[in-house]
């Protein structure tokens, strides 16, 4: 079960996935093209409402300040000669 900081995100979340139920349920009913599209065009303006929310919202905003970059290094090679090195690790 996920857990969501954020209660917006997370009725977000519960509708997205209620419409994917009934989506599968609409096709395996064999249900008309003109549901099926209604349908898919609800799911479509979900994903952006979601997509909206997380630009926005400060809770769901991913960290970037939390992501270390990689550091670089120059190394040598036997015969002097050298490389640029990246270590991810660090």
């Amino acid at each position: 079960m996920l857990r969501f900081a954020c209660p917006k995100m997370k009725d977000l979340a519960t509708t997205m996935r209620e419409k994917y139920d009934l989506r599968s349920k609409m096709i395996l009913r064999n249900r008309s093209d003109a549901e099926m599209l209604r349908l898919e065009y609800d799911l479509v303006h979900i994903h952006r409402m979601i997509a909206r929310h997380r630009r926005n919202c400060a809770h769901c905003r991913p960290q970037m300040s939390v992501a270390k970059p990689p550091t670089i290094g120059y190394s040598q090679l036997p015969g002097g000669k050298s490389f640029v090195s990246y270590d991810m690790a660090s």
